[in-house]
């Protein structure tokens, strides 16, 4: 959904940025890993408008970052992360690391990568556990340390 395509620049970065590169796309994903699943859920976490968010999904949906799927007994559909999506969550915790080193919030971290089995914080360069051990992406979970306002 970027203004212009980096499909042509022979780069993975470049790449990525193609599918990644909008700047409510991360922003989307980050809400689909901490379990956010419904449309005016994500509106509410965000502050998009109903097209912008539509236009949003239905571009995760084409990439096969998000499925959407309808809930049973309901005409409403939820939005679910791919394992695609999952994969990601090493490149959101290289953000929120550094996020936190160079543009820290005056009141405190936002968001926390903790170890879903244990509950240890996890960091990057590479993922590790507080005491040094390595864990894949996969086996941590990001984790809301207080309501995220706009």
């Amino acid at each position: 959904m970027t203004k212009r395509s980096y499909e042509q620049i022979p780069c993975p970065i470049a790449h990525s940025l193609s599918v990644l590169g909008d700047q409510w796309t991360l922003m989307i994903i980050r809400d689909a890993l901490m379990g956010i699943t419904r449309f005016e859920g994500f509106q509410k976490s965000l502050c998009l408008s109903r097209n912008l968010l539509t236009q949003r999904l239905r571009h995760l949906v084409a990439e096969g970052l998000i499925t959407k799927e309808k809930i049973d007994g309901s005409r409403r559909y939820q939005y679910c992360p791919t394992q695609k999506c999952k994969d990601l969550l090493g490149v959101l915790a290289a953000f929120t690391e550094w996020g936190e080193q160079w543009c820290p919030d005056p009141d405190g971290p936002l968001v926390e990568i903790r170890h879903a089995g244990s509950g240890k914080l996890v960091g990057m360069r590479p993922l590790l556990l507080d005491e040094g051990v390595e864990v894949s992406p996969g086996e941590v979970e990001l984790i809301e340390l207080r309501k995220i306002e706009n």
